[in-house]
């Protein structure tokens, strides 16, 4: 799942969600918008605020992704 679509279906504001990860929020923002690329920490730091449904996979754009992990358990 995109990081940008999580926030829309959570409710998450950036300073919010800045607020928790100790980061501004203009900062999310960005991360939001793709107008920048998250670090390795602020990957774990994001997958982990999100309960894994934002994974570093998701940023780079290889191997599966969570949502469809989830699907392919969830039929199984």
């Amino acid at each position: 799942m995109h990081f940008s679509e999580w926030m829309s279906r959570n409710g998450e504001t950036n300073p919010g969600f800045g607020k928790k990860a100790g980061w501004s929020g203009e900062t999310v923002r960005r991360y939001r918008a793709g107008e920048r690329e998250p670090d390795h920490a602020a990957m774990a730091t994001i997958y982990a605020l999100t309960s894994g449904c934002v994974t570093p996979n998701d940023w780079v754009g290889v191997g599966p992704r969570n949502v469809d992990q989830k699907a392919e358990q969830l039929s199984t």
